[in-house]
């Protein structure tokens, strides 16, 4: 196996171990663990996006840029908490767009009539998330709306990639959700809501990446692909 190849495997690695950590941090009240373990996910994510890639193009420079915007939501959100500081929900809400973005060219050219039909459930969840949540929100209804709208584009446009990023964007969408009902609904009782924010948004998070990286038209280990999958993921 090449070299690239096995350090890519072993970030991975070192990613589903600090995500098992911090969820178990989070579930036993572990604030100092939980503090180191949640600023270390994004860097990770970097590292494996980094290892295959093996140049800068359109779909990696925007992943790149989601997730530093996710790091700043994961690390500096955690100097100020509380949503009304913003700097949480506009740095995720930049990461879902940026993510968005990336996928967008494959999306154009999966119109499977299934993944289209996505765009029912998708949108009631995103209609069904501004409602709850516009009460409690007050003066950010504004960016409610924006950040509910950002869940359900991601959602859609990553069904349209393969099935790891299907299966990603829509672990963001319930993380995302989950995480917006926390922030804006007063009263929301959701048993052991951190824990499932945090599972389902790592997961998410790596499996959304991981098929961002399996789109690439080649990686570092392996020989480039033809032009036409280039066409298809690049323009």
């Amino acid at each position: 196996m090449p070299l690239c190849r096995r350090a890519h495997v072993a970030i991975w690695g070192s990613y589903a171990l600090i995500g098992v950590i911090h969820v178990l941090a989070v579930a036993a009240e572990a604030e100092t663990l939980r503090r180191l373990t949640q600023p270390l996910l994004a860097p990770l994510l970097i590292a494996a996006v980094l290892t295959a890639a093996p140049r800068l193009q359109r779909t990696t420079v925007l992943t790149l840029g989601g997730l530093l915007a996710a790091w700043a939501g994961d690390s500096l959100g955690q100097l100020v908490p509380d949503p009304s500081h913003l700097i949480a929900p506009v740095a995720f809400l930049v990461a879902l767009l940026l993510y968005a973005a990336a996928l967008a060219p494959q999306w154009a050219h999966s119109r499977d009539p299934m993944r289209l039909a996505l765009a029912i459930p998708y949108g009631a969840v995103v209609i069904g998330l501004f409602v709850a949540c516009a009460d409690g929100a007050g003066s950010q209804l504004p960016l409610v709306a924006a950040y509910a709208v950002g869940l359900g584009v991601t959602a859609f446009i990553a069904a349209g990639g393969n099935p790891l990023t299907w299966v990603g964007g829509t672990l963001f969408l319930v993380s995302s959700s989950v995480l917006a009902m926390d922030w804006f609904l007063p009263g929301a009782a959701i048993p052991m809501s951190d824990v499932w924010v945090m599972a389902t948004y790592i997961a998410g998070h790596g499996l959304l990446v991981a098929g961002i990286v399996q789109l690439l038209p080649s990686r570092r280990w392996t020989p480039a692909q033809s032009g036409a999958a280039l066409v298809i993921v690049e323009s």
